[in-house]
């Protein structure tokens, strides 16, 4: 049972037992711990949920917080924050922060899903010192018009050490209206002297069912959608929804496509050609490997056990999938283990036409078995 005011957020919240059950006790209880670290998979639903338990905690409404349509509630949104009280830091690069800032309290905000998408596709950007110097004199501050001031620190353990270090002082002696919450993929990618002061709030990967429930009954989505989105989602439930489908959809028929010609065709200038043909689609390479990997994956289990279709990822194209596993039987597992080798080389600069080429080469008829994993060295130029 939740307490008076405030809705069970195991309502609102998909799939995430432990985490919903920590945060709703702080709500009941009136104990709020003034540091909280959401960890756990990316795409779990971690930063969604801060902005969530936000909502919770600014919510005017005298029964079911957070209402959703309150003034405070409707400015604390995953695709606009605009809550004068609610302070989003991310990782960015160090000539974005020294530029004049945008109005981040205008009428859009800033869109933290966005923001959030464009810092993970820069690894190299960091929480910068300076930036976490202003969330820290944003939670010393009064409040502009709520209880609380809440920051939040998305990926956490991108944090500089002197960053990370200059916030110790605050979770030692936080002032009595803040709220801290730091999002990071692994509790243990923390400093100590951070996970020492903080609470720890776990997120999981959601399972299949949970999330085919959610989009059907939240979303509005077809059941073969939704079965089809669940998965793909590797049990990432924003990943489910923001997965462009249709794009997906084209971008596995042109894999199918390929995996179908190499198997029936000892052509090795073919495997040429279509390597050439994925690089030249430039950032694409690495969603075609993904997706590869996806195919050969249920190849495998459809040859191991051909009734086992709950566990495939593409259960849309069980005939065609059936249709691959046995000419690829013999090759599913070894050519999975390459893959993975493969998208490492290529993250460490190796050179992507010839790791392809080599890899499609060994899918043909014939080919002679895989040799141990691809190099790794990341000397190579990039293709």
């Amino acid at each position: 049972m939740s307490a008076p005011g405030f809705r069970p957020l195991d309502e609102i919240i998909v799939g995430q037992p432990r985490a919903t059950a920590a945060l709703q006790q702080a709500l009941e209880g009136r104990r709020l711990f003034p540091s909280l670290v959401f960890h756990g998979s990316p795409g779990a639903g971690k930063l969604s949920t801060a902005l969530l338990f936000a909502r919770a905690l600014l919510c005017v409404s005298v029964e079911g917080r957070p209402c959703g349509t309150c003034r405070s509630c409707r400015r604390i949104d995953e695709r606009s924050l605009v809550h004068p009280d609610v302070s989003l830091v991310l990782p960015e690069k160090k000539s974005d922060f020294d530029r004049p800032a945008p109005d981040e309290e205008g009428a859009a905000g800033i869109d933290p899903q966005a923001e959030q998408a464009e810092a993970v596709d820069h690894p190299v950007w960091s929480v910068l010192i300076d930036r976490v110097r202003r969330g820290i004199a944003f939670l010393q501050r009064r409040p502009s018009e709520s209880r609380y001031a809440i920051l939040i620190v998305d990926q956490a353990h991108r944090m500089e050490a002197a960053a990370a270090n200059a916030l110790l002082k605050t979770l030692e002696e936080p002032p009595a209206h803040a709220i801290l919450i730091l999002i990071t993929p692994s509790w243990h990618a923390l400093l100590p002297t951070i996970r020492s002061r903080c609470r720890a709030v776990p997120f999981q990967l959601v399972s299949r069912s949970h999330i085919v429930s959610y989009l059907v009954e939240r979303q509005e989505m077809g059941a073969e959608e939704s079965v089809l989105r669940a998965g793909l989602s590797g049990g990432r439930i924003g990943a489910a929804r923001g997965l462009d489908l249709e794009d997906f959809l084209r971008r596995r028929e042109d894999v199918l496509s390929l995996l179908d010609d190499l198997t029936r065709r000892g052509d090795a200038g073919l495997s040429v050609a279509r390597a050439e043909a994925i690089v030249q689609r430039g950032e694409s390479v690495e969603a075609d490997l993904d997706i590869l990997m996806t195919l050969l994956r249920d190849v495998l289990i459809l040859g191991a056990s051909p009734a086992d279709e709950a566990r495939l990822i593409n259960v849309d194209i069980v005939g065609r999938l059936r249709d691959l596993a046995e000419p690829l039987e013999s090759r599913a597992g070894p050519a999975l283990d390459e893959l993975e080798a493969i998208q490492e080389a290529i993250r460490h600069r190796g050179n992507r036409q010839l790791l392809i080429e080599n890899f499609l080469m060994r899918l043909l008829p014939d080919a002679r078995p895989a040799p141990s994993p691809a190099p790794r060295a990341p000397g190579l130029g990039r293709g």
